[in-house]
């Protein structure tokens, strides 16, 4: 997993979790920084692996359930990311409400 951090970015918390949807739960790592939140894949190449959201870019998040076709029951553990573009994200991770209340400190929802 290759993150590349910017010049003077911190990083604020970072934890292992899955990129959520119907068909893929793809392993990773998110981690939040001072200006970003950042899914780190387990491939290569930080381009196609990876998912960079700049805080400033992510209009809500919410707690939400994880589920696909292979496991059809939903699991109460995930967190929803809504871009300003309109894009929806979930992250499956541990320790939800601790991740839900560090983004509430550092991100500013336009919700």
């Amino acid at each position: 997993m290759n993150v590349i951090l910017l010049e003077g970015e911190e990083i604020i918390k970072e934890g292992k979790c899955f990129n959520c949807s119907l068909l893929n739960n793809q392993p990773g790592k998110l981690i939040l920084t001072d200006r970003r939140l950042i899914f780190a894949g387990p491939g290569l190449d930080f381009e196609r692996d990876n998912l960079t959201f700049n805080l400033r870019d992510i209009q809500s998040f919410e707690k939400t359930s994880a589920f696909n076709l292979l496991k059809p029951i939903p699991i109460p553990n995930a967190i929803k990311i809504s871009t300003i573009n309109g894009e929806t994200y979930r992250f499956r991770v541990q320790d939800r409400d601790k991740w839900l209340n560090v983004l509430k400190w550092h991100i500013r929802p336009t919700k």
